[in-house]
């Protein structure tokens, strides 16, 4: 069935003659607690199967969600351009780390627990890399730039595929794993991780669904791992 959306990779950027070109590699990353059978069927650590909760794009109104960034391009206060640019220069994966490292910090965590944290952390931000990648190049959905030539995005828009926000499904699975190594901070992590999403908004790179289904989504990944750490009892001293 024909998507009911524009695709990105059928239309050009503003001011280019041809569709934008990207790489689908990191779909194909091997991963450290989800595993991927035949036919894209995903299992979690307990070979139990993986529905996920994304909306298919087919069940969204494009249409309306372009105003939502137009209107917020046009409001934008120079706090959320800081925003933007704060979560957008550089790599959120560097940002996420040293917000690890701060807590770690703050709690007086050794060099043993903190390799620990890290170590988890780091390899379900993989996993939820490979698992956003696999949903921009399974659905191909266009960026706000493709649907309206007239946006001024605060950065450049990225090269590949929008839904779902790497940005906000990275900050979703760092939001369970970072509140399950340190409970005191949950409002604190939940805060600052929704806060890097909706910067893809501020930036004008992402629609807000983008960045609302790829917060679940990496949430959801998130609570995979977790899971893990219970049933191990991985806790930090």
């Amino acid at each position: 069935m024909r998507a009911s959306y524009r695709r990105w990779s059928e239309y050009p950027y503003p001011e280019e003659e041809n569709p934008p070109q990207g790489s689908p590699e990191p779909r194909d990353w091997p991963m450290f607690f989800i595993f991927r059978e035949k036919d894209n069927i995903f299992l979690d650590p307990f070979r139990q199967r993986i529905n996920w909760s994304i909306k298919n794009p087919n069940d969204i109104d494009w249409e309306k969600e372009l105003p939502t960034v137009e209107a917020t391009l046009k409001s934008l206060t120079p706090s959320q351009i800081q925003i933007a640019k704060y979560w957008g220069i550089v790599e959120i994966t560097e940002r996420i780390s040293t917000m690890t490292c701060d807590l770690a910090d703050k709690h007086s965590l050794g060099s043993p627990d903190l390799a620990r944290v890290l170590g988890f952390l780091h390899a379900s931000l993989n996993d939820a890399f490979v698992i956003t990648w696999y949903f921009k190049y399974l659905w191909d959905v266009a960026r706000p730039n493709q649907y309206s030539k007239d946006l001024t995005p605060v950065l450049l828009t990225p090269r590949f595929p929008s839904y779902p926000s790497a940005h906000a499904t990275v900050a979703g699975c760092a939001e369970v794993l970072l509140s399950y190594f340190f409970p005191e901070e949950v409002f604190e992590i939940k805060g600052r991780m929704e806060l890097s999403a909706q910067s893809r908004l501020y930036a004008g790179v992402h629609f807000k669904v983008d960045n609302d289904e790829g917060l679940d989504l990496g949430r959801q990944i998130g609570e995979v791992v977790v899971k893990v750490l219970r049933v191990q009892n991985v806790k930090l001293r």
